[in-house]
């Protein structure tokens, strides 16, 4: 049997799979830059939005050229529909200064037959049905999406980034969890705690952090906010799986670090340059102070190149951590 293509009902191959988490966290990346910065100008908006389609249509092609789904006229049907929206998607992308009905159809073109083709996946044999079931949700939602931008223009002119950003976004999230496809329930558990690690730094932390920096040491006890929820685990499973516990923890810290201010612009009207921030969070600010440690008895000025290898060592060790213990869930 070749290796690069996939029996009727069997697993996607491991390249493909890792295509689908590498594309998806790729299009829920410009989601978000694109909903954290809705103020760009409209034609920067559609340029990021024709790339994230185009990763899409990337994947959606992919998949119909190695997976030998319900029979060849689907998988024939999945390569052709991906080609035709990378087409219609580039063709937006090499043609600037469209106008806004013009725009609307043709990502309504691009993202009906992205929405058509996830539906069509709900009917591969193999994969769990929660897995599938999702799929179709997603795509029966992508597909709405475009039926409302052409049938109701008057929303498409006031919110078509942001509607077709969301999906987008939407969209990412399946790919990455359809290329992660877990099948022991240790593995689906894993999935809703990164989820959850993810939502609550992102959202509740940084909703934290934007405005409570007053409190005494304050940032150990932004520290131990972050380890709170994954304290339970230690509680109720021993300190057997601490690993996991501490790397959930430090996954926060990450959403927090990296997102505080995307999540300031998207949902609390802060106004900051993305880019230079994020330059200092990543350490390209070398020894320029970011901001002083809050420790209580002590202060300590952390340079942007202090923060920038924390951040890496947190992205290794989360990374090795969680990655052994999905393809080991046993011995967690």
């Amino acid at each position: 049997m070749n290796r690069t293509t996939c029996p009727r009902g069997g697993a996607p191959p491991k390249w493909l799979r890792a295509v689908d988490v590498g594309l998806g966290l790729a299009s829920v990346t410009i989601s978000i830059i694109i909903l954290a910065n809705l103020n760009y100008q409209f034609a920067q908006l559609v340029l990021l939005l024709s790339v994230s389609l185009i990763l899409n249509a990337a994947r959606m092609t992919a998949t119909g050229g190695v997976w030998r789904t319900l029979d060849r006229l689907q998988s024939l049907g999945l390569v052709g529909g991906g080609l035709l929206a990378g087409v219609v998607a580039v063709a937006v992308l090499l043609l600037p200064g469209l106008s806004l009905e013009t725009l609307v159809y043709l990502f309504a073109i691009v993202l009906t037959i992205q929405g058509l083709g996830r539906i069509s996946r709900y009917f591969v044999r193999g994969p769990p049905f929660w897995l599938r079931t999702s799929t179709l949700a997603v795509g029966v939602a992508t597909v709405s999406m475009a039926v409302i931008a052409v049938f109701i223009p008057g929303i498409a002119a006031l919110a078509l980034v942001p509607m077709i950003a969301t999906i987008l976004l939407v969209n990412g999230v399946e790919m990455v969890v359809w290329g992660l496809s877990p099948t022991d329930p240790r593995q689906v558990t894993l999935l809703k705690l990164i989820l959850f690690s993810a939502f609550y730094g992102l959202i509740l932390i940084n909703w934290l952090d934007l405005y409570g920096t007053t409190a005494p040491a304050y940032h150990v006890w932004l520290i131990m906010t972050y380890m709170a929820p994954f304290g339970v685990l230690i509680v109720f499973q021993g300190l057997k799986d601490w690993q996991v516990a501490v790397s959930l923890g430090l996954l926060v810290s990450l959403m927090n670090d990296l997102g505080y201010y995307f999540i300031g612009d998207l949902l609390f009207g802060f106004h900051r340059a993305l880019l230079p921030w994020l330059e200092g969070q990543l350490g390209f600010l070398g020894a320029k102070v970011l901001f002083d440690f809050q420790g209580g008895v002590f202060q300590l000025p952390v340079t942007s190149i202090l923060m920038g290898l924390t951040v890496y060592v947190r992205i290794a060790v989360v990374t090795i951590v969680l990655y052994d213990w999905w393809k080991h869930p046993a011995k967690y």
